[in-house]
């Protein structure tokens, strides 16, 4: 009766450990210095304490959690950081966070934000460092790091060493990224659909090298007619189209919900006797010719121009405009296409210099076919700003519909738009934030008001990959000095907010239709 009873005891010991977490048996932040990853140098592996002070980049933080802060490089250039939370923390998923602009450093504010929810996260400076200034004049490696290799190669490597870290396999891998990171969101969802389950694409700027042409041609333009046009006036043209068309979603508050239904015109402007705010019909020319489509040298479209309401950015030539790197503009066509360190930009012609960017590197993040991404059961969330200046909401829109298009015709369906995508539209807000918005919605960079899927595009992605619950809205909120003053239902594009009455401060006075 005893061997029995001992060798029953063996038995669900045996099967206990078999089925404890994998986390039981984590590696050491010290072992991980060892950990044998092809093509990967780890140069750090330091334990840091809950609550202790650590310093990234300018900032200094303090994590709830314990984790091991692991650094290192990919290949030769590829800096990288790798945090993991204590195996007892860790949620079994895995977070990256792309970098905008040039990269050159890390997102390590999406990071910490990943940190705090028990994910193992991760972010790259795709190949390069901030600091060198032309590193786009150096190895030919370094374009395709920077358009589409350097995130990849993360999600492959850090995947092994998260696996090896903690003995367990993750249970999906999420992407976030605004600006040039939305760009890496969707390339990877277009390229490379095995590494991530759910995709956050900030405008993302699908058609990133016309986006550039017209930065470059603008800030051209300002610096012809300098003593022409002031912030100030630039901002009165935006103000004044969303006092016009303001009231057009039901309710006057500030924004609009869709400026594409605003009909104002510029020229409503021109200054009369006894006009105040008003331009002059020097003004108004420039201005319209910055508000309309882009057309290069030959009379070819490159873009459909800006919408209603978008404050336009004054910058003028030369770079760069203040204290840090340079636009992504400037450097593409100076460095990337003419390879010339000093490159007048004054010179910069559309028809010969836009073409001549596909040579360089593929910035474009335009395919439509997302069967690959659909078949394994990603799931991607797109968000735009309505008033950015930088990245043009029209693009991002339609490259939404385009994948509606393209995936209807070859999957044979007459469906408006696949189930798999989902855009959201942020009336008011400028370039990944800011703006006269609700524009705290954990898209990137910031949680929503509450971490759960109503309140945060982050915990809404999470819950439609696991769970199949796709997100129709999400209530974003204006913070004022760390205090909500309005909240808003953010719809699922193409629907919008109305206002059907009560306080206009308030997401319940609203609803998507």
């Amino acid at each position: 009766m005893t061997s029995k009873f001992h060798c029953l005891k063996f038995i669900l010991l045996g099967a206990l450990a078999y089925l404890a977490p994998p986390s039981l048996a984590a590696a050491s932040c010290d072992a991980i210095r060892n950990l044998a990853i092809d093509d990967v140098t780890i140069h750090e592996a330091v334990s840091v304490a809950a609550s202790a002070s650590f310093r990234t980049s300018a900032a200094q933080r303090e994590s709830r959690h314990s984790f091991c802060r692991v650094t290192g490089v990919i290949e030769t250039e590829i800096g990288f950081e790798l945090w993991l939370p204590e195996p007892s923390v860790w949620n079994q998923r895995f977070l990256v966070g792309g970098v905008g602009g040039q990269a050159g450093q890390l997102n390590y504010v999406e990071m910490f934000r990943g940190l705090q929810r028990g994910y193992a996260t991760a972010s790259t400076d795709t190949g390069h460092k901030a600091d060198d200034e032309h590193w786009l004049l150096g190895p030919a490696i370094r374009a395709d790091n920077y358009a589409w290799r350097a995130n990849h190669l993360l999600a492959q490597k850090a995947k092994l060493l998260i696996q090896k870290f903690y003995a367990g396999n993750i249970k999906h891998s999420f992407f976030v990224g605004c600006s040039g990171g939305g760009r890496q969101a969707l390339t990877e969802a277009q390229r490379f659909p095995e590494d991530f389950d759910g995709v956050i694409a900030g405008a993302p700027g699908p058609n990133t090298p016309e986006m550039s042409a017209r930065r470059l041609w603008e800030m051209i333009q300002h610096r012809r007619n300098a003593d022409l046009m002031s912030a100030r006036d630039w901002q009165l043209i935006a103000d004044s189209a969303v006092n016009s068309c303001d009231l057009k979603d039901g309710v006057r508050d500030g924004v609009m919900e869709d400026p594409r239904r605003c009909d104002f015109e510029i020229r409503s402007l021109q200054c009369t006797a006894g006009s105040r705010a008003c331009l002059s019909k020097q003004q108004i020319d420039i201005a319209q010719q910055i508000y309309a489509p882009l057309h290069d040298e030959s009379g070819k479209k490159i873009d459909s121009g800006l919408l209603p309401g978008v404050p336009v950015s004054p910058v003028p030539l030369p770079e760069p405009y203040t204290p840090g790197p340079k636009y992504l503009a400037a450097v593409l066509f100076g460095d990337g296409v003419h390879r010339d360190p000093n490159w007048d930009a004054m010179q910069f012609r559309i028809d010969r210099d836009l073409p001549a960017v596909d040579k360089v590197m593929n910035l474009h993040a335009d395919n439509p076919d997302l069967r690959r991404f659909q078949q394994r059961g990603g799931k991607l969330i797109l968000f735009q700003g309505w008033a950015d200046s930088l990245v043009a909401a029209q693009p991002t829109i339609d490259y939404y519909q385009s994948i509606g298009q393209f995936m209807s015709k070859a999957m044979d369906k007459q469906a408006p738009q696949p189930e798999f995508v989902k855009l959201f539209m942020v009336p008011g807000m400028g370039h990944c934030t800011g703006g006269n918005a609700t524009d705290h919605f954990g898209g990137t960079g910031n949680d929503g008001i509450a971490q759960d899927p109503q309140h945060d595009l982050l915990s809404a992605l999470e819950r439609w990959v696991e769970n199949g619950d796709a997100p129709e809205q999400v209530i974003g909120a204006k913070l004022e000095n760390g205090k909500v003053v309005r909240t808003r239902p953010l719809c699922a594009f193409p629907k919008t907010a109305r206002y059907r009455g009560g306080d206009s401060n308030q997401a319940q006075s609203f609803i998507c239709q």
